[in-house]
């Protein structure tokens, strides 16, 4: 395997960094769920048997809104696929390749941002929301125990328990807005691999609305994902059975818009997004590097993924935008993910921003924004 190349802070220097990700962490505390929580301001929920990739507990963030309608969003952060990324997870300071988030520490700060915080520019800053943080490695869809083996050459365990976390939070926020008017689902990197896989799940567990929006950003990647849903994660048997390409989103689009054509699917990325380009470079060729075959690769896969849903979805709502990503230029990448940021409020394609063009698709008014760009 090629060595992945990063720039290491000295040692000495490690103590601040850490100084300065423990204050973050808790700046972005918040209050832990009341019986009776107070509209407009951010809790914890911890629910009793959630645990992320290393067995610490796992817990949620929400926010109840002033409007009886739910947003529900799934966080990202990286995945594992076999005993060789299980043991590679992301650590602070560390080098080579690092696939997933094992714990699910800066959560609480994604409330606060994108579609998810409050600001004035934000459609939905009255809306409930539920952010699922992502710590188990498995799109959001584990049920179960990875056994490998560590760096140090011990024993170990992944916990790939994603959908059972969700599960405890669904049925949290189930009790707090039993019956919203409007549902949008969606997530970022994993978390909106998540949306796809998911939102029927979500759909299922409030039968009375009969207005509900998925949008996935930044989701697409090939890979034997019904072997790794089945064999690693444990996924339920209803999910995994809907995989049967190497293509995990559409495939799960797919299925649900055959089962709830109701449902309006929205999907947004950036024509050569440099994360899911890596990996799925990595994957290809063992190569752990950010590069033009890479962009090559996605952008072309991304040309086929459109062509695909565009037949099988005829109201697929797109949102393809070429933002550069700063630190790979040079390869000809562009940014990863858009709705968690202030992006979202920002990034323009045909006159629309991409906040605008998601309050319009919720609104049942579907759209198909810089699919040129794949010509």
């Amino acid at each position: 395997m090629t060595k992945h190349k990063t720039k290491k802070i000295d040692k000495k220097g490690w103590p601040l960094v850490m100084k300065v990700l423990g204050t973050i962490i808790e700046l972005t505390r918040f209050a832990e769920l009341v019986e009776k929580p107070k509209i407009g301001k951010n809790y914890e929920y911890w629910p009793e048997g959630a645990i992320c990739a290393t067995g610490k507990p796992y817990h949620g963030c929400l926010r109840l809104g002033r409007e009886n309608k739910l947003m529900i969003c799934f966080s990202g952060g990286g995945v594992s696929v076999n005993e060789y990324t299980a043991a590679r997870p992301q650590e602070v300071g560390g080098t080579g390749p690092m696939f997933y988030s094992k714990e699910a520490i800066l959560g609480n700060l994604m409330l606060k941002l994108g579609i998810c915080g409050r600001s004035r520019k934000n459609p939905f800053r009255d809306w409930t929301v539920l952010f699922v943080p992502y710590a188990s490695g498995d799109f959001h869809c584990g049920t179960g125990d990875f056994p490998y083996t560590n760096l140090a050459g011990e024993p170990a365990v992944l916990h790939h328990h994603g959908y059972t976390n969700y599960r405890l939070l669904l049925e949290k926020i189930k009790t707090l807005v039993p019956n919203p008017d409007k549902i949008l689902v969606t997530g970022f990197s994993a978390g909106a691999f998540a949306t796809a896989l998911l939102t029927r799940d979500v759909a299922s567990a409030f039968p009375k609305c009969q207005d509900v929006t998925a949008c996935v950003d930044s989701a697409l990647m090939h890979y034997d994902w019904q072997q790794v849903a089945r064999e690693v994660w444990k996924t339920p048997e209803q999910i995994s059975a809907r995989l049967f390409s190497t293509e995990i989103v559409s495939d799960s689009l797919e299925a649900l818009h055959q089962k709830r054509p109701d449902v309006k699917i929205m999907f947004c990325c950036s024509k050569r997004d440099s994360a899911l380009s890596q990996l799925q470079r990595y994957f290809d060729d063992d190569r752990w590097v950010f590069d033009q075959k890479a962009g090559d690769v996605f952008e072309a896969h991304l040309r086929e993924m459109m062509q695909r849903l565009q037949k099988s979805i005829p109201d697929l709502s797109v949102f393809i935008f070429d933002t550069p990503d700063k630190n790979h230029r040079d390869a000809g990448l562009t940014a990863h993910c858009i709705i968690a940021s202030g992006a979202v409020f920002k990034t323009a394609v045909d006159g629309m921003t991409c906040a605008q063009w998601l309050k319009s698709g919720v609104d049942g008014k579907y759209s198909k924004l810089g699919l040129e760009m794949l010509k």
